[in-house]
């Protein structure tokens, strides 16, 4: 072996790294090269000194247990699609504030997508746009869409059909639909249920017992593999409305400067 080819290799050699077919020749070479025997001993000098100089502190008990504790439950985390959000645990409800029906399609769509991808029953509520304009929207966008509507995998509804099934909204009627889907979802093999519901239609006129609602249906998912994102249309509603949609919802997306932004509400 040349000289170069046993320099590259003295690293591995130190650290036991190296293939065993190789070892040989390397050391037949060092015993007959004192150069290279030279570079060894002080590959091995920088090797001790390192060690002597390292500073080695456990991690505390309580990080250990935080680690374990996430890993046996990562199975709870899912997949949002959505940038901004990333990683979300099962039973995770946000809210959406969005300028544009652009805005909105620009969310919605990977986070259905992401849905269908990973077999969960996904279910669209329509409001800002028809069922049409929705359906042919995700057509255009999603491969395959047209066999998950098909199966029953992906679902649009109408505002109408979902939040004011009696003529006018029942918190309790939704909330009832909403829970019937779910255990759709889990009587047909999926792994859970992924909503997105538009709120352009409601009025001054509902808005206390629609919050109320809200903050209901938080306890009712947390414990339950569903996800929901509430998407409210900012020009629709007053200051104090945002305010009363922020406080009730975990998590808030909206978009400044072009960039989706994650607000989380303690």
């Amino acid at each position: 072996m040349e000289c170069s080819e046993v320099c590259k290799s003295l690293c591995a050699y130190v650290d036991g790294e190296l293939n065993s077919d190789k070892i040989p020749d390397i050391e037949k070479h060092l015993n007959d090269c004192p150069v290279c025997r030279q570079e060894l001993n002080f590959q091995k000098g920088i090797k001790n000194l390192l060690h002597k100089r390292i500073y080695y502190k456990s991690a505390p008990i309580t990080l250990k247990q935080r680690i374990k504790f996430e890993l046996e439950r990562a199975e709870e985390y899912r997949e949002s699609g959505i940038q901004a959000l990333d990683l979300v645990r099962w039973g995770t409800h946000v809210a959406q504030l969005y300028k544009s029906k652009s805005d909105l399609l620009e969310t919605m769509i990977p986070y259905v997508y992401q849905g269908l991808e990973d077999n969960e029953l996904c279910i669209c509520v329509t409001s800002d746009m028809t069922e049409e304009e929705v359906t042919e929207t995700l057509i255009s966008s999603i491969p395959d869409i047209r066999s998950y509507i098909q199966k029953g995998q992906l679902q649009i509804f109408s505002y109408e059909d979902w939040y004011l099934i009696k003529g006018c909204f029942d918190g309790q009627c939704s909330l009832s639909c909403g829970l019937k889907k779910y255990q759709e979802a889990i009587n047909n093999g999926y792994s859970g249920l992924r909503i997105t519901g538009n709120l352009s239609w409601l009025d001054s006129s509902e808005w206390k017992s629609f919050m109320e609602y809200e903050n209901y249906m938080d306890e009712v998912v947390k414990d339950q593999k569903i996800l929901i994102i509430c998407a409210y249309k900012e020009s629709d509603f007053t200051k104090n409305n945002v305010t009363d949609v922020i406080n009730t919802h975990k998590y808030v997306i909206s978009k400044e400067d072009e960039f989706w932004r994650l607000m989380k509400h303690s």
